[in-house]
């Protein structure tokens, strides 16, 4: 009797057990998601589109933005701007989509934000770890 007991509270405070429930449990509600999905929400998924109006990289720039992250055909944005088209589009994104699947956005910080520093290749060239980690660290501070 003793053993038993000793092996059960063992097991319950096992963590490699908790983190296979844990993943079972997010298996089942992703399983569940996807055979809610069209077709169209699936590729959707895969869409990473840039809004008119506030792009601040490429040339390609999408229109209907709005209405198609409500028809759930945007996965994630880029080149967004502040932190408040953000908010305002990921409220969008929760409130009005079938799914209610939060947008991933993307920023282009690979060489400075605000502060623009030479390219990363140009960088290595200088064999500063110090500088280079420092203007990187600049770059996360003023994207975020």
């Amino acid at each position: 009797m003793t053993t038993i007991r000793r092996r059960a509270v063992r097991n319950r405070h096992n963590p490699r057990r908790k983190k296979d429930h844990a993943m079972t449990t997010m298996k089942r509600f992703i399983d569940k998601l996807m055979k809610q999905m069209t077709l169209a929400e699936k590729i959707g998924q895969l869409n990473l589109l840039t809004p008119g109006g506030n792009a601040v990289t490429g040339s390609v720039v999408n229109d209907n933005v709005e209405g198609k992250i409500r028809d759930g055909l945007v996965g994630g944005m880029f080149g967004t701007g502040p932190l408040e088209n953000i908010i305002r589009i990921q409220e969008l994104a929760m409130s009005t989509s079938r799914l209610k699947i939060p947008l991933i956005f993307g920023s282009d910080v690979i060489h400075g934000h605000k502060t623009i520093f030479p390219i990363p290749l140009a960088m290595s060239c200088s064999w500063d770890m110090a500088l280079i980690e420092k203007s990187a660290r600049i770059a996360a501070i003023e994207a975020t």
